[in-house]
């Protein structure tokens, strides 16, 4: 029995909701956001990165991600298309070459079923940064040597706050990735969520002592 063979790209993809494209600096939803690339894909031989939204493929437009799925979809194998990526601020054009359903097939043990059930929003763990100013050194009774951003409050009902994250600790890294200010650890946290973690390591400074706390992302 002859099958049918779709074109197949190799990427876990989500709507592009508000806090996405506010996020990643786009004036309007749609789109499809990539939550991660399988290796040795045609969608990592063409330079799709977690992060990535694709917006057109072939200079038809791409709403939401099951419009991705149809128009590669609807792709014969081999084809070459030019795919529109929203990517660090700008669009830029990836030209990528359609695998088959068979290379899918293979794959699907390495991709995740679910990706489409998962947390649409950014990363979120339901906590207010601040910098750690003279003041608030002072205040906490922090040597120098220690940099990093303080929680300034903690949402009661957030995942942070089930983890045991409390007002006044200090973050000083975030998945072994020293940071200095609060801006850091917002960075390191989008990261963490852009490369399709489910949940992210916190060193946290309590009290002189220094903890490792995994907090699961929430929908923002």
């Amino acid at each position: 029995v002859g099958s049918i063979d779709h074109g197949y790209l190799g990427v876990q993809i989500q709507p592009v909701t508000k806090d996405v494209a506010d996020a990643v600096g786009l004036d309007k939803t749609g789109g499809a956001l990539v939550a991660a690339v399988t290796a040795d894909t045609p969608a990592a031989h063409a330079g799709l990165k977690p992060g990535d939204i694709v917006t057109s493929v072939g200079g038809e437009a791409v709403k939401t991600p099951k419009d991705l799925s149809r128009l590669v979809a609807d792709l014969s194998p081999g084809a070459k298309k030019s795919l529109s990526v929203w990517r660090d601020g700008k669009t830029i054009d990836l030209n990528v070459t359609v695998g088959t359903n068979e290379e899918s097939q293979k794959q699907a043990a390495a991709e995740n079923p679910d990706a489409q059930g998962q947390s649409t929003g950014q990363p979120s763990l339901g906590i207010g940064l601040a910098d750690l100013t003279p003041d608030v050194r002072q205040e906490l009774n922090l040597p120098r040597s220690i940099s990093g951003a303080v929680v300034a409050k903690v949402a009661p009902d957030k995942s942070a706050a089930a983890a045991g994250i409390q007002s006044g600790d200090v973050i000083v890294s975030v998945n072994d990735r020293p940071v200095h200010n609060a801006r850091d650890v917002k960075t390191a946290i989008a990261d963490a969520g852009k490369a399709g973690r489910k949940s992210v390591l916190l060193l946290v400074e309590r009290d002189g002592n220094k903890t490792f706390v995994a907090v699961p992302f929430g929908a923002a």
